[in-house]
């Protein structure tokens, strides 16, 4: 089991200097035009490295390690952006679906509702009670109804495929539901005629989404999620429709479609490094929280925030055309004291609407968690970089890190990350890990990654060992129970490790696991207090995983953070 974090509470560390780096040397993000935006795999193929994609920030540190040791590994081959060899023959208009093969009516509601359970919270893309109603005709007459409701029976060959996705043993041969999959996709067309219910097929197109995404077939289901959006802004879906124009049950159907849309984008936006494909500014319907007082709807609206939080990191923090003007310490700052108000928020909802129940049974409740965590990853995981940059051009003499604001966003990147790894680790000893929808295997995937980085060149910032073993115990549960890209993943961590341990042994770091010059979390003064925790309750809503109250990082810490961000010895002069 992960250790619980710790925060140390020395002020002294004997014979070691502090800030010997300056706080310039952490002012620009390095993941963004760098000359290293895209990258040529040995079949000659350029691919775009998209500066918040994990993919992407794999292969940077993969690459600038590569050059630093003597006999560096052959590059992986293929770059693993294809899992599997997928096609289908797209069926025309007018052309009769395949019904073959199709399970028996009791068995596919057993399916739809294993599905339901795991696809939370996307599983509203669904209208369930219309969706199960129209099961009921269609096993009465099959050709007709698949003929005439295509979107519809599209949804329901998707939901038997994610269904047997997750009824599967782990010893499956092939990808369970991949056949009913492939028939879904074969319906979707390219063009959506607008008087042919595009509501239905924004429905499909995220569904489909999803599904290829699960396979590590992230650019085309980047492409099918940005259809999607695309038909609910020419719908109007983004805009707010009033209940004396249109009735009550439409317009909440489309708000409820736009939003789910909407985070799936901005989700795989975020694993591809690409800009949001819709303007905030431009958006007007409703948040669900403000038609609907449930806690759907309640997680939703937290869930939009984290978002659109996510939206900002990546024209801030992620930002182009920056000159390069020394922002990425104040874009931090902004995103840090947005995403203490959505935590705040959070840790209220986690609290009441769920008192009493145990969160780690509820699928709303770790996507919610996880996403808080891996914000903060995403928001100080340039200033990973920057250590990692400066420690390779410096060598073993000069790298500590600077204290006070960028020791402590440091320490709060390694603090998320740790507490993935525990989450994770725990809701797998519980048999509820995910090891098919593609959100939990990027959050472990890329926490052990800026760990790994982290380890080698400030050890003190990880003073817990045991992240190591269960980062490969839940790569392990997620290839034990079939995951598509589990594998892959785990296979980049590894040939991390090898090439850090070649980095290191090769005497430019040897000496970096023992020393201890770089500031520890507990140095950081105002900065990181541990006492700051204290006005969190004794067993805290966060307790994913236990009742300690120390799984996440409170509002007042964070806040407390990017205040520090603002004194004066660290502002960097316009």
């Amino acid at each position: 089991m992960l250790a619980q974090p710790t925060h140390s509470t020395d002020n002294q560390l004997g014979g070691s200097t502090i800030a010997e780096a300056s706080p310039e040397e952490y002012s620009n993000n390095p993941l963004v035009d760098n000359g290293e935006t895209f990258a040529r795999d040995p079949f000659g193929k350029y691919w775009y490295m998209g500066p918040t994609s994990s993919w992407a920030f794999c292969r940077r540190v993969l690459a600038i390690l590569g050059t630093r040791i003597s006999e560096p590994d052959p590059p992986i081959q293929p770059w693993d952006l294809e899992t599997i060899d997928l096609a289908w023959n797209p069926i025309g208009l007018n052309e009769q679906p395949d019904i073959s093969d199709l399970p028996s009516k009791d068995y596919a509601l057993f399916l739809i509702s294993t599905a339901q359970y795991y696809l939370a919270p996307f599983a509203q893309i669904i209208d369930h009670p219309q969706f199960r109603k129209q099961i009921e005709d269609f096993y009465e007459n099959p050709a007709v109804e698949a003929r005439k409701s295509r979107m519809w029976y599209s949804q329901f060959l998707f939901t038997l495929a994610f269904g047997e996705a997750y009824t599967q043993t782990g010893s499956s041969q092939g990808i369970p539901g991949l056949q009913f999959a492939s028939r879904a996709l074969s319906l979707i067309p390219s063009i959506v005629p607008m008087e042919k219910n595009p509501l239905a097929a924004v429905e499909a197109l995220c569904l489909g989404a999803l599904y290829l995404q699960s396979l590590d077939l992230r650019l085309m289901s980047f492409q099918l999620i940005g259809h999607a959006l695309r038909i609910c802004v020419s719908d109007g879906l983004h805009r707010h429709m009033p209940t004396d124009h249109v009735s009550v049950a439409h317009s909440n159907r489309c708000n409820t479609v736009f939003w789910i849309a909407y985070i799936i984008d901005r989700d795989f936006s975020t694993l591809v490094g690409a800009p949001s494909s819709i303007r905030d500014e431009d958006i007007t319907t409703k948040l669900p929280s403000e038609i609907d007082d449930s806690m759907n709807a309640a997680a939703m609206t937290l869930q939009i925030r984290l978002s659109r939080l996510t939206a900002t990191i990546l024209t801030g923090v992620y930002g182009v055309d920056r000159n390069f003007d020394g922002s990425l310490l104040r874009e931090t700052q902004s995103v840090l004291h947005k995403l203490a108000a959505v935590c705040r928020d959070l840790t209220s909802y986690l609290g009441t609407t769920l008192h009493g129940t145990n969160i780690k049974t509820s699928k709303l409740a770790t996507r919610l968690i996880l996403s808080y965590h891996h914000c903060v990853v995403l928001t100080t995981r340039p200033l990973v970089m920057c250590v990692l940059q400066r420690r390779i051009a410096l060598g073993d003499d000069k790298k500590t890190i600077p204290e006070g604001p960028i020791s402590s966003l440091l320490q709060s990147c390694a603090h998320s990350a740790l507490n993935i790894l525990r989450a994770l680790e725990t809701l797998g000893d519980n048999n509820l890990l995910d090891s098919f929808l593609p959100f939990q295997l990027e959050t472990a995937w890329s926490s052990a990654f800026l760990l790994q980085i982290i380890v080698a060149v400030a050890p003190t910032f990880v003073e817990d060992r045991t992240w190591l073993a269960a980062a490969h115990r839940i790569f392990d549960m997620m290839i034990a129970r079939g995951s598509p890209a589990a594998r892959l993943r785990k296979r980049d961590f590894q040939r991390l490790e090898h090439i850090m341990a070649s980095y290191l042994r090769e005497g430019e770091g040897n000496s970096s696991a023992q020393d201890s010059t770089c500031r520890t979390p507990g140095q950081s003064g105002a900065f990181w207090d541990p006492n700051l925790s204290s006005e969190m309750e004794e067993f805290s809503p966060w307790g994913l995983l236990g009742s300690d109250g120390n799984f996440a990082i409170s509002p007042n810490e964070i806040l407390n953070l990017t205040e520090g961000l603002n004194m004066e010895d660290f502002l960097l002069r316009e």
